[in-house]
């Protein structure tokens, strides 16, 4: 007959109970009498009779109690410095009888047992629903009792009743099979409850089952060592526990009461003598209990949008909590946080890593919302069983970063009805406090920079720490002239002032028309606020204005992210930094402060690095020394597929970019004209045109003969542009780089490169200098006394032909002009040479 009541009551109500009307004989005593028969639960008996639930404990029914003896309750009462029963309020013993009641009858190790749905789990359950109403205390708060804050502020004199949550407390249970299944270890358990337990030992939160699965007809009792009350919740432990003050001040800045109508009915009707209103406790959050508007607290009180700036990733007070990922199952997880002491969070902000905050802010008070939220949800876990201790070596947090904690952190723990809190000596500063785009983050004066790293999606990649970063962050103030690439080429040449428009918490830029002789802006012409355009644009400038590693190692050139190249001078604070639109202008960029970060130093400069605003073409056509060079590559007809530059009628760049540049850095070697000229006499290079003894391509008859010439003299020209731009740096070089020429034959050349491999080229040199090297043997040297080396160009394509935008006025015809966006670009080094390079 046992086997028949442990089958019968064997998981849940959805199995029915089979003798809620009619006792069988086999049955002994209800729970009502069992308990008044035991003669040592004379408490529980009272609990009972006083909430006029005799009848209920007398009669058949379908309940699991966990009760304690009177021992325990006398040891309960002297700990709350209660003399006896007499003095629990109503609200207290509808608490203390309803906590320890599941609606449903339970065998002990069926409790870890749930359906989802259908289906059936077993082993995975951790929490059941109790018998708690949310209408069994409401506590009025007033005063230092309620949080500070702008929804709080005008409650402080009057007082309101607040519901801490308006979802029911669950219980929690750690069982044998139950934890196994979880890999929960005995030490687990240890530094979660402080309690000690043997193979085979279930506990009620840390509350140990002496006794357990006692069948009565209506149920099972199960007896506790001590006294079972509903702890709190996670926010409401914080709150009350006088060692992480500072935490829990931090943690409500994102909450607020609401009132809620149909709770205050209810109540006074179940209280016709309650005049007053009724408001729930909710914490702005992504995932909580629903407020009327969307699912968690997404609406303040006042029914504005919360930005998700300010929203954590969890209700800490939502007793009910169900993490996202499970299912919507309350039984399967909970949550968890760790919370620094006062202690820690004041060593972290006084001498630790956070004395960065306290040198920007002052305070812990001071600290905007939308930061101080950032180191809330790094203490934050979604899920209890992937935060015990066996587990801290793997926690990762919602960016993919390690959240560093050790089992010596844990000062303490605490498990409530929503998860656990450890209360722990270190402060896990999220990524955002000690990367390279902290420094952003924090100050008032890069605002255009952090709308920038936010609209394009770089907050993950600045935060990276495992690379390092030299970050370049022009301060508001220098975003006074940005040379736009196609603006710059219009009739009306304009430059850009960027700046952050406080009323649309947007980035706006002002136009103004541009002088390209003297450098100098003029009359503003307009304002954009296509947001689009001007993402675009700081796109551009966020992938110019990073360098993966240090650019203070003595080098002078580094390559940022973009590919674009920075000269670099000096070091700190007398760091000067040139793109290569500044070395065409004759401008500097300077800095004006460093900040160490864990990932690499943050430099706050005072203004934007030019990158260059002429391709390869424009520089190779300008400069009288490379027309013999460019009059080669310049030849080739329109129509010809060995072309160099691409020279297609819809062809969107800024004028002929170099065909096989894709997205990378190179070099291009240019001959001087005298060393065209000898290869020409020589016989290693033909002609467009004839001249005394030489006939040229442009004037061969024979088809067949002037194909192969065309071909020979693409091939021996892209020898000369290489993968990787080379400067002379004043550091040694000496490296071997791919040229554009595949090799077609399996002849030995002098770097032993395979057919159908692109011919290659070595360079090297002191730092003052370079030499050439090719695959027959021979060499050339950078030409070092005119001036023309390290010379930047910049090949960009943009979203359609700069031609076909409208001037930046407005005027003309074709598309507005902050349609206009960079696709990709390409950039390269040019170097005068003193010889051709050849790899025959």
């Amino acid at each position: 007959m046992g086997l028949l009541l442990s089958v019968s009551l064997f998981i849940s109500c959805k199995d029915g109970y089979f003798f809620e009307e009619n006792e069988p004989d086999w049955l002994r005593s209800s729970i009502y009498d069992y308990l008044q028969e035991s003669g040592k639960y004379t408490n529980y008996i009272k609990l009972i009779d006083d909430l006029k639930l005799t009848d209920v404990m007398k009669k058949t029914g379908s309940v699991t109690l966990f009760v304690a003896d009177d021992d325990a309750f006398n040891r309960f009462y002297q700990k709350n410095g209660i003399s006896g029963y007499n003095q629990l309020t109503l609200s207290q013993k509808k608490l203390l009888l309803n906590f320890s009641m599941i609606n449903n009858a339970y065998l002990i190790e069926r409790l870890s047992n749930y359906y989802d749905g259908s289906v059936l789990k077993e082993d995975a359950a951790m929490r059941s629903e109790t018998a708690v109403s949310i209408y069994d205390s409401i506590a009025f708060d007033k005063g230092d009792n309620l949080p500070i804050g702008t929804y709080w502020d005008n409650h402080k004199a009057k007082g309101l009743y607040l519901m801490k949550d308006n979802t029911a407390s669950p219980t929690v249970y750690f069982l044998q099979n139950q934890m196994e299944q979880a890999l929960m270890t005995d030490e687990d358990f240890s530094i979660i409850t402080g309690k000690t337990r043997t193979t085979g030992d279930a506990y009620i939160f840390d509350k140990k089952i002496i006794d357990r699965d006692i069948r009565c007809k209506n149920g099972y009792v199960n007896v506790l060592d001590e006294v079972l009350m509903p702890p709190a919740n996670m926010a409401e432990y914080i709150r009350r526990n006088s060692n992480t003050r500072i935490f829990s001040l931090l943690l409500d800045r994102y909450s607020a009461p609401y009132y809620n109508e149909s709770y205050t009915n209810e109540y006074k009707r179940l209280h016709p003598e309650f005049t007053d209103s009724i408001f729930v406790k909710h914490y702005f959050s992504t995932v909580g209990p629903v407020n009327g508007n969307a699912t968690g607290t997404t609406y303040y009180p006042n029914n504005s949008l919360i930005g998700t700036d300010y929203q954590l990733p969890l209700d800490p007070g939502w007793n009910s909590y169900v993490r996202p990922t499970s299912g919507n199952v309350l039984e399967s997880d909970m949550a968890a946080m760790f919370v620094p002491n006062d202690a820690a969070m004041d060593a972290y902000f006084n001498t630790g890593a956070g004395t960065i905050l306290k040198e920007r802010f002052g305070s812990w008070d001071n600290i905007p919302n939308n930061i101080v939220r950032l180191l809330i949800k790094r203490h934050m876990r979604t899920s209890f069983l992937e935060s015990i201790p066996s587990r801290f070596g793997s926690m990762m947090d919602d960016e993919n970063s390690s959240v560093p904690v050790q089992k010596a952190d844990i000062q303490s723990s605490y498990v409530g009805v929503n998860g656990a809190v450890y209360v722990t000596n270190k402060v896990y500063p999220p990524d955002h406090y000690v990367s390279v785009y902290a420094p952003v983050l924090f100050s008032e004066k890069t605002k255009v920079f952090y709308w920038a790293i936010a609209q394009n999606d770089f907050t993950l990649y600045l935060n990276s720490l495992v690379s390092k970063y030299s970050f370049f962050v022009p301060t508001d103030d220098g975003f006074t002239k940005y040379i736009d690439p196609i603006a710059y080429n219009k009739d009306v040449p304009a430059a850009l002032k960027f700046w952050y428009n406080t009323k649309t918490s947007s980035v706006n830029a002002t136009v103004y028309k541009y002088n390209k002789s003297t450098g100098e802006m003029g009359d503003s012409i307009g304002i954009i606020t296509t947001s689009s355009f001007i993402k675009d644009r700081l796109l551009d400038m966020l992938n110019s204005h990073i360098v993966v590693g240090s650019v203070e190692t003595g080098k002078k050139y580094y390559q940022t992210k973009g590919t674009n190249i920075l000269q670099v001078a000096g070091t700190g604070t007398n760091l000067t930094i040139r793109g290569g639109g500044d070395i065409e202008q004759g401008t500097k960029v300077s800095v004006k402060n460093i900040y160490a970060q864990t990932n690499g130093n943050t430099y706050f400069i005072d203004k934007p690095i030019q990158a260059p605003l002429k391709s390869v073409y424009k520089i190779l056509s300008e400069q009288p020394e490379f027309s013999a060079f460019f009059a080669l590559l310049n030849g080739f007809p329109s129509t010809s597929t060995s072309n160099i530059f691409v020279k297609k009628k819809n062809y969107s760049g800024l004028d002929f970019n170099v065909k096989f540049f894709n997205t990378f850095n190179y070099t291009v070697y240019v001959p001087t004209n005298a060393a065209i000229e000898s290869a020409i006499n020589s016989g290693v290079i033909i002609p467009w045109d004839s001249r005394t003894g030489i006939i040229g391509i442009n004037d061969m008859t024979d088809a067949t003969a002037k194909a192969a010439a065309i071909t020979k003299l693409e091939r021996f020209l892209r020898y000369h542009f290489q993968d990787n731009s080379v400067f002379i740096s004043g550091n040694a070089v000496n490296g071997i780089y791919q040229s554009a020429t595949l090799k077609l034959d399996d002849l030995t050349s002098q770097f032993g490169t395979y057919m159908n491999k692109f011919y290659r080229i070595g360079v090297s040199g002191s730092g003052d200098n370079l030499t050439i090297s090719t695959e027959n043997g021979g060499t050339a040297h950078v030409v070092t006394s005119n001036g023309l080396y390290n010379l930047m160009a910049r090949d960009y394509i943009f979203n359609d032909l700069p031609a076909n935008f409208k001037e930046i006025t407005g005027t003309g015809t074709g598309t507005v002009f902050t349609s206009s966006s960079i696709s990709t670009s390409s950039t390269a080094v040019i170097h005068q040479i003193d010889n051709v390079l050849n790899f025959k």
